[in-house]
């Protein structure tokens, strides 16, 4: 068993250092810098390694630390539960069910189970019951130290730090077994990359259960949460013998891994491409009055619709209801008006992130590549200056008007609910928020587009290959979430905002006119 789990373990860290070799030579300039006979440096290679083990490491607290401090603690602090302990036991007693069902390693069809087990033929149960039993180990040991971190700030039982990572790893085996024993007895295989509809039921309902209860302000007794999570590590010890002694693992994933990554990417292609034709329009009552490459935009907008404009309405109505529902408390409770003054007053930069997160731009770009991009880029007209600029107007335009349908809902709502709250404010203050929160939706309707136009990521098969568009939109989403953590007053930062929003699409214009004829191009 040592023997195969460091054979996997040093394939893994092997297709990991040469990832991120292959996203470095992907930086601008750096290709030429860097041959590919980078991969033979045996030296360079031992740094990426020891760094590949670093981060191997550091990822186990950073992974379970964000997961405990953005879903668990943060909810609770920011809803001010008056039993936050038994809040936050109650959310990671339901929430460890959701991950138990939606997410275990064991039946994950990934790159380095396909190398290990198909193309070099590693013994199949060895491989799967090392590789689980490290990711195991991970849980338990990055579960438990987020946890006594929490217990810092939230009087949480010190006992509870030892039995919740105990019982997500027990929910897990649970799951794990019953997989195992459908497939014995069903022929029934299960792939986490594809869930089926009572997966997806479960998830919400375990969802709405962990979160319901912080609104409602019922949880069960601490002792009913410590005797079923007792009850699950006891069940879980005791399927751990037949997940052992399972004998079909590799017939198993001669099924799960029967198609290599190669053909897992041309299938899924394939899928994309039947999902989004079904969903273009193909009336061809379709038209347009305009001409030129404003009539070409035109057409791809109206026969495409569906494809971008479904996010847009889906938000719209959320953010309508979620207005409605808070105007309704407003009106009936002095807290609730209370809670609107201070938000809109002081924490308007939190919706820089509300509006980062409903922004449909980096879905409606992919769809443009997809259905229109990726066959002209074949063309050399496409890419020149004058027609790069007059597409990347029309198209900003779109994206504007798309993006603005929630956007709008946001401004015009919040305006609205600050004068039911009554507040002392200065009538400026209204037209600031309408301002700031357009501001803020149309600058990241460039911002996506202009990412797109100026680093173009992805290849024939939709996949991003460019490292330095993943470092754009990572550094994209900090920022994003960084805003949450600001208090600034509404004027300062509205007029910040929308004079920013105003200097970037100037500089916008610039780059993409003097930079996309080079960039803008398929890659292979």
């Amino acid at each position: 068993m040592r023997k195969v789990f460091w054979i996997s373990f040093r394939l893994r860290m092997t297709y990991r250092i040469n990832s991120i070799l292959y996203a470095i030579r992907q930086v601008p300039g750096v290709k030429r810098i860097l041959s590919a006979s980078l991969y033979g440096k045996t030296g360079l290679k031992m740094v990426f390694t020891v760094l590949a083990l670093l981060w191997e490491i550091v990822s186990i607290f950073i992974n379970k630390g964000l997961y405990v401090a953005l879903c668990i603690y943060y909810p609770v602090v920011l809803m001010a539960s008056k039993q936050p302990s038994l809040a936050i036991i109650h959310i990671l007693f339901f929430l460890s069910i959701a991950g138990a069902i939606s997410n275990n390693t064991m039946f994950d069809p990934t790159k380095d189970k396909y190398y290990a087990m198909i193309s070099l033929r590693m013994d199949a149960k060895a491989y799967t019951l090392t590789d689980y039993a490290y990711s195991m180990i991970k849980i338990l040991v990055g579960m438990g130290v987020s946890l006594w971190v929490v217990c810092l700030w939230c009087p949480i039982p010190w006992f509870y730090c030892l039995v919740v990572p105990f019982y997500i790893f027990a929910a897990k085996t649970i799951s794990a077994a019953w997989s195992l024993y459908r497939f014995e007895t069903k022929k029934i295989l299960r792939n986490e990359n594809s869930p089926v509809k009572l997966i997806w039921t479960l998830i919400l309902t375990c969802w709405v259960l962990a979160y319901g209860a912080l609104f409602a302000g019922f949880f069960l007794p601490e002792i009913a949460y410590l005797v079923l999570m007792a009850m699950v590590i006891v069940v879980g010890i005791g399927v751990c013998p037949y997940v052992l002694k399972f004998q079909r693992y590799k017939e198993m994933y001669r099924l799960l891994l029967q198609k290599g990554p190669v053909q897992i990417k041309a299938s899924m292609k394939e899928v994309q491409n039947k999902n989004s034709w079904d969903m273009i329009s193909q009336d061809q009552k379709i038209t347009s009055q305009k001409t030129g490459y404003a009539y070409f935009n035109d057409l791809f907008i109206k026969r495409h619709k569906r494809i971008l404009w479904r996010s847009s309405k889906r938000m719209t109505l959320i953010c309508l209801g979620i207005v409605v529902f808070t105007g309704i408390l407003e009106v009936f409770l002095a807290e609730a008006r209370e809670v609107v003054q201070g938000f809109v007053l002081n924490y308007l930069p939190y919706f820089v992130f509300i509006l980062y997160s409903f922004n449909s731009s980096k879905s409606v770009v992919q769809a443009m590549f997809r259905n229109c991009d990726h066959s002209m880029l074949t063309y050399s007209f496409y890419r020149r200056p004058d027609v790069i600029l007059s597409l990347f107007r029309l198209r900003l335009r779109s994206l504007i008007v798309i993006n603005l349908m929630p956007a709008l809902v946001l401004a015009i709502g919040l305006p609205i609910l600050l004068a039911i709250s009554q507040a002392d404010e200065s009538i400026w203050v209204y037209p600031i928020v309408f301002i700031c929160i357009v501001s803020t939706s149309i600058f990241f309707s460039i911002h996506y587009l202009t990412s797109y136009y100026l680093l173009q990521p992805y290849n024939e098969l939709t996949e991003t290959k460019s490292a330095t568009y993943g470092i754009v939109m990572s550094l994209t989403y900090i920022v994003c979430f960084a805003f949450i953590y600001i208090h600034m007053s509404t004027y300062v930062f509205g007029t910040i905002m929308s004079l920013f929003c105003i200097l970037y699409i100037l500089i916008a214009y610039k780059l993409v006119y003097a930079k996309a004829p080079k960039t803008f191009r398929l890659r292979r």
